[in-house]
């Protein structure tokens, strides 16, 4: 009798939990609405988003991992298996399929809110501790694929502020000493932190994982032997992928038209901009310009002083660094949710630049990361509180339908040793130098300099 009336006082925390965390996301969207020229930035117009991927341009969009791996709960052993030997916890991995890991993380969002709302300080760990949390304990983990400040991070997801300060890829919410814990590698200076939180449950948190299987997803540095040559923290499927084959296009090819739409949606006024045409098409407002090339790369640079057309927005007190990355991905999102067919948007990076901060984001591709030729998908510029210069490579993508399968593990990690990249991530990636069609291959990625 007394544990369910436990149980009942439990459920009825969490009910006004949820209540809560909805009333905030309201009060955080009315305070947060588009002034000026942005107001159109929110429209419900936009292309159907990717299976399992948001498009739009809603706060946290930008907060879904590509990749996540759950410890599961109880005493299962992973069984050998012909590709990645090993014994260690029963361990449920996915990569590469966007939906499920959506839903998997829409299942582990609000034990991750509940611990990043309530953190304690930092506290330093070993690279063993950090192995521990990843391969031996009961939780989730994360991988964003792009390096994200964690103030950006909790602004997403809750529309606070957080007491860790570090730009992380790789996050794990585990259950430690009967608290949950929140682990990190801080990507700029490669040191492992552990974060207890103060407010989330341990058990709720374990109910929800005992729902997975395990698949057989292993760590690198748990099959040392079969993969010692990758980076330790690489994530390896069970079994070899099976990726899909896209077509890609310039959305953008239309002239005077195509940039017509462009600058309208980030609210130019028509009447008030000239267009004219040189090697590139050409758009100007008072001081501010948008150049469109050939190849559906659009630059846009502010001229003069004061706000200019794109002003950084007050998404609610969060900070000037969350305000600048949700403003620009917002930006993003107008102009490349309605062009990038099948695509979804990550953050890479921001980092500071002067006074303000570089800015990138990339294409994914139902999970898959695409590397496009000449830089990423969309650099930022911000300085003196408004985005002084944007670049966007447009391009639109779709299922060419039906499937491929990779090269398999082994032969992947002996191609990248031929090639004496030892100690780098074995990941798949699309790889778009501007063909009509794109398939999935492995790609290494050097993560000490952040990129590939």
């Amino acid at each position: 009798m007394e544990q369910n009336r436990k149980r009942r006082l439990v459920e009825l925390g969490k009910d006004a939990l949820i209540l809560l965390l909805t009333c905030s996301a309201l009060w955080l969207a009315a305070r947060t609405q588009l002034l000026g020229p942005l107001s159109g930035l929110l429209r419900e117009d936009a292309a159907p988003a990717a299976p399992g991927q948001e498009q739009g341009a809603g706060r946290g969009a930008g907060a879904v991992p590509l990749a996540m791996a759950v410890n599961i709960p109880g005493d299962g052993a992973l069984p050998a298996v012909p590709d990645l030997p090993g014994n260690g916890p029963a361990r449920y991995g996915l990569q590469y399929d966007q939906a499920a890991c959506q839903e998997l993380f829409q299942q582990v969002a609000g034990p991750l809110v509940e611990a990043m709302s309530s953190l304690e300080a930092p506290q330093p760990i070993s690279r063993s501790q950090w192995e521990q949390a990843l391969s031996g304990q009961v939780g989730v983990y994360m991988d964003f694929q792009g390096e994200i400040p964690m103030s950006v991070l909790a602004g997403w997801l809750s529309g606070e502020g957080v007491r860790a300060e570090a730009c992380v890829r790789r996050l794990a919410l585990s259950v430690w000493e009967d608290q949950v814990a929140l682990y990190y590698r801080d990507e700029e200076t490669g040191e492992y932190f552990r974060c207890v939180s103060g407010m989330a449950d341990p058990d709720a948190l374990s109910d929800t994982l005992s729902a997975y299987s395990d698949n057989g997803a292993v760590f690198a540095f748990e099959a040392r032997e079969e993969y010692g040559a990758l980076d330790p923290d690489t994530l390896l499927p069970g079994q070899t992928p099976q990726t899909a084959v896209y077509t890609a296009a310039n959305p953008v090819s239309g002239g005077e038209e195509a940039l017509r739409a462009l600058v309208q949606d980030l609210g130019f006024s028509l009447s008030s901009t000239n267009f004219y045409s040189t090697d590139e098409q050409v758009a100007r407002n008072g001081d501010d310009s948008v150049r469109l090339s050939d190849r559906g790369v659009a630059e846009y640079t502010a001229g003069g002083e004061g706000d200019g057309l794109l002003p950084i927005l007050d998404q609610g007190g969060t900070g000037a660094l969350f305000d600048s990355v949700e403003t620009c991905r917002q930006v993003a999102a107008a102009l490349m949710a309605g062009r990038c067919g099948e695509a979804g948007l990550y953050l890479r990076s921001a980092v500071p630049a002067g006074s303000g901060w570089e800015i990138e984001f990339e294409y994914s591709l139902n999970g898959v990361p695409v590397r496009l030729e000449g830089g990423p998908a969309a650099r930022f510029l911000v300085q003196g509180g408004r985005i002084e210069q944007f670049t966007m490579r447009l391009r639109s993508y779709a299922a060419a339908g039906g499937s491929e399968a990779v090269l398999p593990l082994r032969q992947a990690v002996a191609a990248l040793t031929a090639l004496e990249r030892e100690g780098e991530e074995l990941l798949l990636a699309y790889a778009d130098d501007g063909a009509d069609t794109l398939s999935a291959g492995w790609a290494a990625r050097d993560n000490a300099a952040g990129e590939g």
